[in-house]
């Protein structure tokens, strides 16, 4: 029972980063397909403009790049009373490369490059980036 109690703070706390994860990911899943079709300007209303631009022939390339982090907190003393442990900060890094890909003023597709900084693949921080697009779609 008391090993159970002890496993609870870091169960909580991965559920709530779980949560957070899950939605921004799939706001980049959604931006992926329903920003398809999106005009050049609205895109440059919404997302801003893009860290790098490329053509490759008659394609247009528009790249933003994000990097996210968040901290937490959690006791690390696990054979003190909970009273008197000593909390451990961690930073969960992330970053996301997100490609638009241009033609005749439109998005032809839309692609998506994110990792954690352990070299988890993750779209967290895409979600980010094309979240303003979604709302204002």
């Amino acid at each position: 029972m008391l090993r159970a109690m002890k496993a609870l703070p870091l169960l909580l706390l991965a559920g709530l980063l779980a949560g957070c994860s899950s939605t921004q990911e799939d706001l980049a899943r959604r931006g992926q397909k329903e920003l398809v079709g999106l005009p050049e300007a609205q895109l440059l209303a919404c997302a801003g403009e893009p860290t790098a631009l490329n053509r490759e022939q008659d394609t247009v390339l528009w790249s933003y790049f994000r990097e996210s982090s968040a901290s937490a907190q959690m006791s690390v003393d696990e054979d003190k009373s909970p009273l008197s442990r000593n909390p451990g900060s961690y930073e969960y890094f992330r970053y996301c490369e997100t490609t638009f890909a241009l033609r005749q003023g439109r998005v032809v597709d839309v692609a998506m490059k994110g990792r954690t900084a352990t070299g988890r693949e993750t779209l967290v921080a895409c979600g980010q980036i094309v979240a303003r697009c979604l709302r204002n779609k």
